[in-house]
């Protein structure tokens, strides 16, 4: 009986151990819906939203403020978001402090979230304006009904808090469109913010930096300020530091010496932007107060002047309007289909939206819209014949019948059309999946006459939603045209904010080198030709010659300057080739030929351990570095514990060269070039937040992965995000299993996923070390030379070191490195394997993948 009681007491503990855990994730899951929920009454924006939506009849728009043209020294100051109250409340202080009064732009959930923060931003004399409900990115592919429901509920819960109606709107990452515009005035925003100087807490490395930014800047400016998180793409502007490598032991580094530099916050950034301000004599007004500030010239104009001409409007963010929306009247093919029982019958599947190529093929597409500019049009087609690319141009009903002799020329010179549909503005976006469906299928049909058989159709300016993905999977159940597929893009460089520029200057902001070494394979980049962006027409034709040359056909690392103890951007070949999205469509990945490839629908996870069964396994699966502290480990333990580093090969001299962390096309694909130009096999561990598509990454690139995995290459993981084994114990447990299943997601198909990691910067403590074997992981890899190719000076550095360092009768395992800062490490491994094949060393070393060892 009580033997009973006693399982009874276990399940009912391990019933609320569990149901806890359950509880936890829900209301984290929950927590945003259940915010506005609990203050229901309160943050209710029920009424607000219908009146929004009577008044959007109207048609006007709220008005864009941006850098004013004006000759007084001023700027403004905007912080975007919310952090904690104690960054909160310093930020607010040192305003304060220099007498400075500015706008915070904070999500209507945030605000929900910390009311008291807000109420003190307001108290303080600071305009408080919303930033939409969630500070949800690209509000443009959104209809105008969820924008209005967006709007109306951020603005309610600010308004709730402060008790004043926010007039002022931004919205992150996003287009000002009509549509957007509209939205904002009916739900009650007068004013939408744009601006292009963003600063977050990794802009500024020491005030010095922050004095010549502050030089730098035109009367005017609004500065935004990101209280929390980095820069995105839309947002960036200025020189980002590259992730650093991680960090090797080897002899002479002392472990207890720590990194004694003041850590820099958004605060220490605020603080040193203030004091530059304050030296430079510069005043900082409010975004609002930039309404009606006009340069000389303009103060001598005429004084009857609208309130709209006193502010700097940057007309480039509206859409031209679409001149042919809507079907005719005469009745057209898409008559003839009955698409609501296929609409029925499609029973609420969506096709996938591709804005790039899962695809290991050494390419990528450029798209076109826009035939109503014939300079612009041919122009670009003299370009594309120049650098031998092939285009893919999407065209509408209107061009269709307007321009067959465009249309015709572009397939002359080897190009391809597209569907491109009837509606090209956002209005797609409130039609029907049946009004959807009629289009495609309707220009379709028109294409087919002039004898375009496309499987391509591409909404326009990528406006994407349910209702469009549904009508595209619904006209692939129509006799003759399955096979069709949605396209949007992953780079749009023809955009608003570089009105009047010239090509150099577009893509030298768009694709900044610090942040994009180059283009990767599979992208899919846009390019609109009928925009009036530019004065000079040959400048979207130059834009696409300077990308191609730069980020297609050559690439970019970050070379080891010894003298000056940094890195200096070059080039570095790359030799992609820019093809049509149907030459990708339909170049399938095989055994002997790369192409297009899925990811993985079903993973096998790792299967967790006991902490018993780890410990054990940490005497007899871990190979360490004979440099590696292990003083968290008792002594009796690091007696047991692996020094050598190296592998028990039976007396083979044998070398497993492996590589570290993560980097651009341009340096792993030399990495891979090397490897198959010498006929070996490497190991490489893998940071793998660079992978994953469903990650925070803007640029994940898990094409650069799948290429090194149909290699034949074993792949193990670096972590997730290169988390430290000293990293709290259940973090790194969701760490550990997400960086796997992220990688087999890509590479799940392939015999190359080991479980495998190598612990970043080789740091070991025994708890986490412990965690890594129990969360799955088969063996734990350090390595007996470490090169620091990252911050070599020349390729032979690196092989005198390996040269020096080689221990025969052994498995050596080499630690490189497949960063942006791995300038030299190719050029080495070539030099190496070389010398090894000429017999330099004396016994030819046999070249290794780690599997062959240790599976």
């Amino acid at each position: 009986m009580k033997k009973n009681w006693i399982i009874i007491t276990i399940i009912i503990t391990v019933a609320v151990v569990l149901g806890a855990f359950t509880y936890k994730s829900y209301i984290k899951n929950n927590h945003t819906e259940n915010m506005i929920k609990n203050n229901k009454n309160k943050y209710d924006a029920s009424a607000e939203i219908k009146d929004a939506l009577k008044l959007l009849s109207s048609k006007k728009q709220a008005e864009v403020i941006t850098n004013a043209k004006t000759s007084s020294n001023v700027l403004a100051l905007s912080f975007e978001g919310i952090s904690d109250a104690n960054t909160m409340g310093k930020i607010v202080e040192l305003l304060n402090a220099y007498g400075v009064k500015a706008n915070f732009f904070i999500p209507g959930i945030k605000a929900g979230e910390d009311p008291t923060t807000v109420k003190n931003i307001k108290k303080a004399g600071h305009v408080v304006g919303s930033e939409t409900l969630s500070d949800a990115r690209h509000m443009e592919k959104l209809s105008q009904k969820e924008l209005i429901t967006d709007f109306c509920r951020g603005n309610k819960i600010i308004e709730t808090i402060i008790k004043e109606k926010p007039n002022l709107l931004k919205c992150k990452s996003t287009t000002y469109t009509d549509e957007v515009l509209e939205a904002a005035y009916a739900s009650g925003n007068k004013y939408v913010i744009h601006s292009d100087h963003y600063l977050s807490y990794q802009s500024f490395k020491d005030y010095g930096q922050a004095q010549n930014y502050v030089n730098k800047l035109d009367k005017g400016t609004i500065i935004s300020i990101k209280v929390s998180g980095v820069l995105d793409d839309f947002e960036y502007e200025g020189e980002k530091e590259e992730e650093k490598p991680a960090i090797d032991k080897e002899a002479g580094i002392d472990e207890s010496t720590k990194d004694e530099r003041e850590e820099i916050t958004v605060v220490k950034i605020v603080e040193w932007l203030l004091k530059a301000i304050d030296e430079q004599k510069i005043t900082v007004v409010q975004v609002n107060e930039l309404v009606g500030m006009k340069s000389d010239d303009e103060t001598s104009s005429s004084e009857n002047m609208s309130n709209k001409d006193e502010i700097y409007i940057d007309e480039s963010y509206k859409e031209e309007k679409n001149t042919s929306q809507g079907n005719s009247e005469v009745k057209n093919s898409s008559d003839l289909v009955n698409f609501k029982e296929l609409i029925e019958k499609n029973n609420g599947n969506l096709a996938p939206n591709i804005s790039e190529f899962y695809t290991t093929k050494k390419a990528l597409s450029y798209t076109f819209r826009g035939l109503g500019n014939e300079t612009a049009l041919n122009s670009v087609l003299i370009s594309l014949d120049k650098i031998k690319a092939k285009g893919t141009f999407f065209v509408t009903k209107d061009e269709i019948e307007k321009y067959p002799d465009r249309i015709a020329n572009i397939l002359k010179k080897g190009h391809e059309i597209g569907n491109g549909g009837i509606t090209v503005s956002s209005s797609l976006l409130d039609k029907s999946t049946e009004e959807i469906c009629k289009e495609i299928y309707e220009v379709d049909n028109l294409l087919r006459k002039i004898g375009v058989n496309t499987k391509a159709y591409m909404p326009g300016y990528g406006y994407v939603d349910v209702e469009v993905q549904e009508a595209l999977s619904v006209i692939n159940k129509i006799h003759g045209i399955k096979g069709y597929e949605l396209f949007t893009y992953s780079k749009s460089p023809i955009n608003h904010k570089y009105k009047n520029m010239n090509a150099e200057e577009v893509v030298k902001d768009y694709l900044n080198l610090n942040t994009y070494m180059s283009l990767r394979k599979g992208e899919i980049v846009y390019f609109r030709l009928d925009s009036d962006l530019f004065e000079d027409k040959n400048t979207v034709a130059n834009i696409i010659e300077l990308i191609t040359a730069n980020y297609v056909k050559n690439g970019h690392a970050n070379k080891y300057n010894e003298a000056t103890q940094s890195y200096v951007l070059v080039e570095k070949p790359l030799n992609y080739s820019v093809e049509t999205l149907s030459e990708l469509q339909h170049t399938m990945e095989s055994a002997s030929q790369l192409g297009r490839y899925r990811m993985a629908d079903n993973i096998n996870s790792l299967i967790r351990r006991s902490y018993e069964e780890a410990l054990s396994m940490m005497k007899s699966n871990y190979i360490g570095n004979k440099y590696v502290d292990l003083s968290d480990l008792s002594e009796e333990e690091q007696v047991l514990m692996d020094k050598t580093g190296t592998i028990d090969t039976n007396g083979e001299d044998v070398i497993f060269f492996t590589f570290d962390d993560w980097g651009g096309d341009p340096v792993v694909n030399e990495i891979l070039d090397v490897l198959n130009k010498h006929k070996v096999k490497g190991s490489f561990f893998v940071i793998s937040k660079y992978i994953d598509t469903n990650g925070d990454v803007s640029n994940a690139n898990p094409n650069l992965l799948r290429t090194i995995a149909f290699n034949g290459h074993d792949i193990g993981s670096h972590n997730y995000n290169h988390e430290t084994l000293d990293t709290n114990k259940n973090k790194l447990e969701i760490s550990l299993v997400k960086s796997y299943d992220a990688m087999a997601n890509v590479i799940g198909d392939l015999n190359s996923l080991r479980t495998y990691f190598r612990p970043p910067t080789l740091l070991v403590k025994k708890e986490g070390l412990a965690q890594v074997f129990e969360s799955g992981f088969k063996y734990s890899i350090n390595g007996n030379i470490s090169t620091h190719d990252y911050e070599s000076s020349s390729s032979q550095e690196i092989v005198h070191s390996l040269e020096e360092s080689l221990i025969k009768g052994r498995g050596n395992i080499i630690v490189m490195h497949m960063n942006n800062q791995s300038y030299y490490t190719a050029e080495a491994l070539d030099i190496f394997l070389t010398n090894n094949e000429n017999g330099v060393y004396g016994t030819k070393y046999k070249i290794a993948k780690l599997s062959d060892y240790l599976e």
